[in-house]
């Protein structure tokens, strides 16, 4: 089961959150027919014919031990899962990685759903800390000016997003930006409006971080199918198509946000003319 690669000077890791609630298919992607499923089911979706995505986050460290240590993505955050009983397993999967709270430099969201920024602040009362104390939280400006908006609600940009500005821990960034030598976010707008996935360039080897680009396995080969979160479905289908192609032609290691923990880091290929997926 992978849930590490290193691309040359950075490990990047897998970090699990916890398991989401398994839906049906049809409640999420409500365009896709239900035997449209079927050359998928096996394998896309749980054996109760369920579509069960997994929160995480993923955490690069050099190789070295030089800094900085990122977060990519902080799971839905310290709340108790009615479908599980639990609380979720983020701070305790990074410190059973060696990691607390305070060694995270950066933190960089790919986008502003509830599931990605959960970790973000602590709450005493009403009172926000920093979960990562002495991190920077780095946010597209595009996600921040969108959910900023009282039009867009989004209750968990409010409670987990909003509080980074007063906390002194938000950093705006508009497209491509560096977060260490190697490392950029790489802008795929649509799912959200700031949508951006993380790529990862070093010892001629290339990795990406692809947050929610794709939701289930089935859409590396079933491009064109969209989650009802999508946001603006032509550009999110868009953004999908041109990375799914790069990370297929350049042989990019792909780290997805959402599929099953054990098969969630692999490779784009071509097989009888078709993208699929082949976890490593």
């Amino acid at each position: 089961m992978t849930t590490s690669f290193t691309i040359g000077d950075y490990e990047i890791t897998a970090v699990l959150d916890g398991p989401s609630t398994a839906r049906d298919p049809g409640t999420i992607f409500t365009e896709v027919p239900d035997e449209a499923w079927n050359p998928y089911r096996s394998f896309a979706l749980n054996s109760d014919g369920k579509w069960q995505p997994d929160w995480r986050s993923h955490l690069i460290r050099s190789t070295s031990g030089e800094r900085p240590t990122i977060l990519v993505d902080t799971g839905m955050g310290d709340v108790v899962h009615e479908h599980t009983g639990e609380r979720g397993k983020l701070l305790d999967n990074l410190a059973a990685l060696g990691v607390q709270p305070e060694d995270i430099d950066i933190v960089v969201t790919t986008h502003c759903h509830g599931d990605h920024i959960g970790w973000n602040v602590a709450y005493d009362g009403d009172m926000p800390s920093l979960t990562f104390p002495n991190a920077t939280h780095w946010i597209a400006s595009r996600d921040w000016e969108h959910y900023s908006k009282s039009e867009n609600d989004n209750p968990a940009f409010d409670k987990s997003v909003k509080p980074l500005e007063s906390l002194g821990a938000l950093k705006l960034i508009d497209g491509i930006e560096q977060l260490a030598p190697g490392i950029s976010t790489l802008p795929t707008n649509g799912h959200t409006p700031g949508h951006q996935c993380i790529l990862v360039e070093s010892g001629g080897q290339t990795a990406v971080i692809t947050g929610d680009l794709f939701h289930s396995v089935a859409q590396v080969t079933e491009q064109s199918w969209c989650p009802t979160f999508d946001w603006n479905t032509a550009m999110s289908t868009q953004s999908r198509k041109s990375l799914l192609m790069l990370a297929s032609t350049q042989e990019w290691i792909v780290f997805t946000g959402h599929l099953a923990t054990g098969s969630s880091i692999g490779k784009v290929v071509s097989e009888d003319g078709k993208s699929v997926w082949k976890a490593l």
